[in-house]
């Protein structure tokens, strides 16, 4: 029973592989990338909350425009159109999430408009997005979005909870909290664990092996 779910993924790889960015080809968990708004701004569960949904709104739209940029353009031109566009998105997307969330945009600091700078537009657009027909790149970069909203939201509310003894501010009367959860390395440290789970979830289910066949397009 145990490989059962080994057995389906590899029999199904090729199909299930189009959503490995939701989890075993994360943007933090497996590649560590964009990890400094998880670790350092991601203490609570809406700040996660907040940054999470910035991300997909930036990142998906962010890619979606540089898509239809001109590939004849330098390089360097390009990735600073693109990096454009994210600026142009980041306006209405900070002020969508100051009416969500009231007074608790601020609370998120440089992080929030620093997402216009993040790896999967100024790096990936190229060497992986803009590789793939325009549907497959939605879907991919939809996938490596939700993979990222997911991961700080948890680290969000996993240290507020430990931390600060409270969920989306409402306490919780835990008998004793971890003030050390709140902090950065605190935020590493459940990064970590969150990480090594999904590299042993990984090795299951490729039964071991280390999965090369990738490298070039992650």
């Amino acid at each position: 029973m145990e490989n059962v779910l080994r057995t389906y993924y590899q029999k199904h790889r090729e199909q299930i592989d189009r959503f490995d960015g939701l989890l075993v080809n994360n943007t933090v968990l497996e590649r560590g990338l964009v990890i400094a708004p998880v670790i350092v701004a991601a203490n609570t569960a809406q700040n996660g909350l907040i940054l999470g949904l910035s991300f997909i709104l930036i990142t998906f739209f962010g890619v979606l425009l540089a898509s239809f940029v001109p590939k004849k353009l330098p390089y360097a031109i390009r990735v600073i159109l693109y990096v454009v566009l994210a600026c142009l998105l980041y306006i209405p997307v900070s002020y969508l999430m100051n009416l969500m969330f009231p007074d608790s945009v601020y609370k998120v600091g440089i992080f929030l408009p620093l997402l216009v700078t993040n790896s999967l537009i100024v790096t990936k657009t190229e060497t992986r997005f803009l590789k793939m027909k325009r549907l497959n790149m939605m879907l991919d970069v939809f996938c490596h979005t939700v993979g990222f909203f997911l991961v700080i939201v948890t680290v969000g509310m996993l240290r507020e909870i430990f931390g600060n003894g409270s969920f989306f501010g409402n306490e919780l009367n835990m008998p004793g909290k971890i003030y050390a959860f709140m902090l950065p390395f605190g935020g590493f440290i459940v990064l970590g664990f969150l990480a090594a789970a999904v590299q042993r979830f990984r090795i299951y289910l490729h039964g071991g092996e280390t999965d090369q066949k990738k490298g070039g397009n992650r």
